[in-house]
């Protein structure tokens, strides 16, 4: 099987650094619709199969220039949302204050702020993997957000989530990954 993931286009909360989390907006910015338009041409003679995206407003609006191109209906689901971060949604960088892993709890345990760990973002794809390994699709475009992206790379590359690695794509990227289900595990 294979994805090619797509992080949504520039979005109006990007442009304060802004941590967006489970924020179902903002919508792109005139960059980001162009960003969304380029991911679409890059993804016009990929041969997708299906086309998936997050539920949140910057991803969908992506995700609808990539169906214009491609002719595929968009499918919508909260299982690619962006890690949820609590109250902490929408804060200014300088709001932020550091605050100490409780003991016995490895970073990507704590659901900082109240909202959703690593783990709960991998338990999320996972999911979503079952799903889509359940159907016929073998070539699916998933439209995302950053640290979301960055989890489902490092799952399908079998690292667990005390190994996920923050390569973060630019918006409007795409990255090309493979997964074989059944032979693949999914790490827990």
């Amino acid at each position: 099987m294979e994805f090619a993931l797509v992080r949504h286009g520039e979005s109006e909360g990007n442009l304060g650094g802004r941590v967006l989390g489970g924020q179902l907006g903002p919508d792109l910015t005139a960059r980001g619709r162009t960003q969304a338009r380029a991911a679409a041409r890059e993804l016009t003679d990929w041969g997708a199969d299906a086309l998936w995206s997050s539920d949140m407003v910057r991803a969908r609006r992506t995700a609808e220039q990539i169906a214009l191109r491609t002719g595929l209906p968009v499918r919508t689901t909260g299982l690619l949302r962006e890690q949820n971060h609590g109250r902490f949604d929408g804060a200014e960088p300088g709001t932020l204050v550091a605050e100490k892993t409780p003991p016995g709890l490895d970073v990507t345990e704590v659901r900082w702020g109240g909202g959703e760990s690593i783990v709960d973002v991998y338990a999320r794809l996972r999911v979503f993997c079952e799903q889509i390994a359940a159907g016929a699709a073998e070539r699916v475009i998933v439209v995302g957000h950053s640290d979301m992206g960055c989890c489902f790379t490092s799952m399908l590359a079998g690292l667990d989530h005390r190994r996920v690695r923050w390569n973060r794509l630019h918006h409007g990227q795409v990255a090309y990954l493979s997964w074989v289900p059944g032979q693949q595990a999914l790490p827990v």
